[in-house]
């Protein structure tokens, strides 16, 4: 049976020494938990986490008690409900993602399914390019992608090669680095980077255009967006910054945006929002949060949901592994996606 039974909540402790809350969904034959990353809202005491783990415990589970469990929608939409705000500032955006993908983990057990597959059905059958992070500096995040995959490792072989190839620290250095570990392993390896202040926009073209680019994450005006989009070829410009600061969802811009779960509340806004991307022809990359619990989930979300990338910390050692064992679960019928500009 999928009628949920109880929700319980508790505090737990993520990547970072942060604190959030832990959700269970409990149905009489099945059961569900995750606990929510935390991005904006680093500094969550143990105060503020047990307040969240009350919003569970007395408000959200007795109301969802009765519920269907595989009534997502109906579900996220009644956290909505009770929260009463357009932001979920009231229970918070942490323990509305805890409630809803511990709700989607309890549904898929119920059914004996893995959860990718639950949420994506039969023909779920693409895998996601991972994109792992290097290092950063003043300037700029940097990570390492590979347009050629062939096998989930080879993104990590790749991340080792270019740390040891790697002879300074400004973008130069990491471009030739990507480079040299293209030819070290017979693979297309290429750089992504993440703006962390305001440049000139010929600064950044010429960024762009002088150094092995694949990817980047611009911070800056609606004009910096179009010239990157002109000025550039095969490059992904993603536009997290003009839609998390402007609302702006629009090809013209941008062609990828980054998308972290605990910035929209539930798994239907995720999916709504992926969907939305895609009628902008826009490639939607999952993000982890800066602070994570080793929870599996997201590897399920990036193959359930169709992203063609996700962006993963060097430490995120359970959600690569995660995706390793969904390859081999799919066996014959998986694929990773290629990832080109």
């Amino acid at each position: 049976m999928t009628v949920i039974e109880n929700v319980i909540g508790r505090v737990a402790v993520l990547r970072g020494g942060k604190y959030s809350v832990e959700v269970d969904v409990i149905t009489s034959s099945g059961f569900g938990r995750f606990a929510s990353p935390i991005d904006e809202s680093p500094d969550l005491y143990i105060a503020e986490a047990h307040r969240a783990v009350s919003e569970v415990d007395e408000i959200i589970g007795p109301e969802l008690i009765g519920f269907d469990a595989t009534e997502q929608e109906l579900i996220d939409s009644y956290l909505w409900e009770i929260d009463g705000t357009d932001d979920f500032s009231h229970i918070g955006a942490n323990t509305a993602l805890a409630v809803s993908v511990a709700t989607a983990k309890a549904a898929a057990n119920v059914k004996g399914m893995p959860l990718y597959s639950y949420l994506g059905g039969t023909f779920t059958t693409e895998l996601p390019v991972p994109i792992i992070r290097l290092s950063g500096e003043e300037l700029f995040e940097y990570y390492v992608m590979v347009r050629d995959l062939m096998e989930i490792t080879d993104v990590i072989d790749a991340r080792n090669s270019v740390l040891k190839n790697l002879e300074g620290r400004d973008i130069g250095d990491y471009s030739r680095a990507t480079e040299k570990a293209s030819d070290e392993l017979g693979l297309d390896v290429a750089l992504g980077i993440v703006q962390r202040r305001p440049l000139e926009t010929e600064e950044v073209l010429s960024l762009v255009e002088d150094n092995n680019v694949l990817y980047i994450k611009p911070l800056g005006n609606e004009e910096l967006f179009l010239d990157l989009i002109a000025g550039t070829h095969g490059v992904f410009i993603d536009g997290e910054h003009l839609f998390r600061e402007k609302g702006i969802l629009d090809r013209r811009y941008y062609n990828a945006l980054s998308i972290k779960p605990i910035n929209l509340g539930t798994l239907t806004d995720l999916y709504n929002l992926v969907n939305d991307a895609k009628s902008e022809r826009i490639t939607t990359i999952l993000a982890e949060a800066r602070y994570e619990s080793p929870d599996e989930a997201l590897a399920h979300l990036a193959v359930g949901l169709r992203f063609p990338a996700m962006v993963l910390h060097p430490d995120s050692i359970a959600k690569l592994n995660e995706l390793i064992r969904i390859a081999e679960d799919l066996g014959e019928r998986g694929r990773v996606i290629t990832f080109e500009g």
